[in-house]
């Protein structure tokens, strides 16, 4: 976001230039409204992100949770069950179950942290002074963005080497503008790079060739049936252990992919012995 400085606030507003003079510009004078559609037309071109108000939807959820145990209780004191009362059932049921779907829909959208969510609050608060003047501090909320299908899956071996490499190889363009703070801190990344993703794929290439030829060279070198069969074991034991811990494979892939691998070692040593 560009900086835009506002001569009646005397501070600078972070929002996008727009191209109409004046608009898109959030001024002192502004009542609500105004404010709304400027703040609005700043930000279009920007990734829209959503405050949570976790502990708004909670209440929701549990005012309808007790409006569903009131009429449950007078049902029941009262033993029938007018139109009435059906409609009105039907009515906050279905306002319950729209509550829980939104709770779930908005849990699962992507977190906004760090300096890329305090921005996002301190452009809401400079747009609206106002609101963000209330009790409870309105604008301090958890901040979302809709799931990006782009991004790189996070595995262990990619994660540990997000938080090891320079911070010049693990952060994408993206998220260097996004999250310049924690950038210049040297902070780990949230998101994949292709250089992170490329490392990973070639280290888990590179060890599934030697995961083959360090067994068979040790069975080869001196070869004895015990020796062989002691490797194999402790070989396979290994490869299952990676497969499942390090590279997240579900329970049938680990087991298709091990049993291949015994497979290999076991036909290596039935051929070479």
């Amino acid at each position: 976001m560009a900086s835009v400085p506002d001569p009646t606030l005397g501070n600078t507003f972070s929002i996008n230039v727009p191209k109409e003079p004046d608009v898109g510009i959030v001024k002192d004078e502004m009542s609500e409204a105004e404010r709304l559609f400027h703040y609005s037309y700043a930000a279009r071109s920007e990734e829209p992100c959503f405050l949570a108000f976790r502990g708004l939807q909670i209440l929701n959820i549990t005012h309808l949770q007790l409006e569903l145990a009131k009429k449950k209780g007078a049902i029941r004191t009262n033993n029938t069950a007018s139109n009435t009362d059906i409609q009105d059932l039907a009515s906050i049921l279905h306002q319950y179950a729209d509550a829980i779907r939104d709770y779930a829909f908005l849990s699962g959208l992507q977190n906004i942290a760090g300096s890329q969510a305090q921005e996002k609050r301190q452009d809401l608060t400079y747009a609206f002074p106002d609101i963000a003047g209330l009790p409870g501090d309105p604008f301090n909320s958890a901040y979302r963005r809709l799931p990006d299908q782009s991004l790189i899956p996070v595995d262990p071996l990619r994660k540990w080497l997000k938080a090891r490499l320079p911070c010049q190889l693990t952060y994408t363009k993206r998220e260097q503008l996004l999250r310049t703070d924690e950038y210049l801190k040297g902070e780990p990344p949230e998101q994949v790079s292709l250089f992170v993703d490329k490392l990973a794929r070639f280290i888990v290439a590179f060890t599934g060739g030697l995961s083959l030829i360090v067994p068979m060279l040790v069975m080869r070198i001196g070869e004895n049936l015990t020796k062989s069969l002691v490797t194999t074991s402790i070989a396979v034991v290994l490869f299952a252990g990676i497969t499942s811990l390090i590279l997240r494979a579900n329970n049938t892939e680990t087991v298709a992919a091990t049993a291949t691998y015994a497979a290999v070692l076991v036909v290596f040593v039935g051929t070479s012995g």
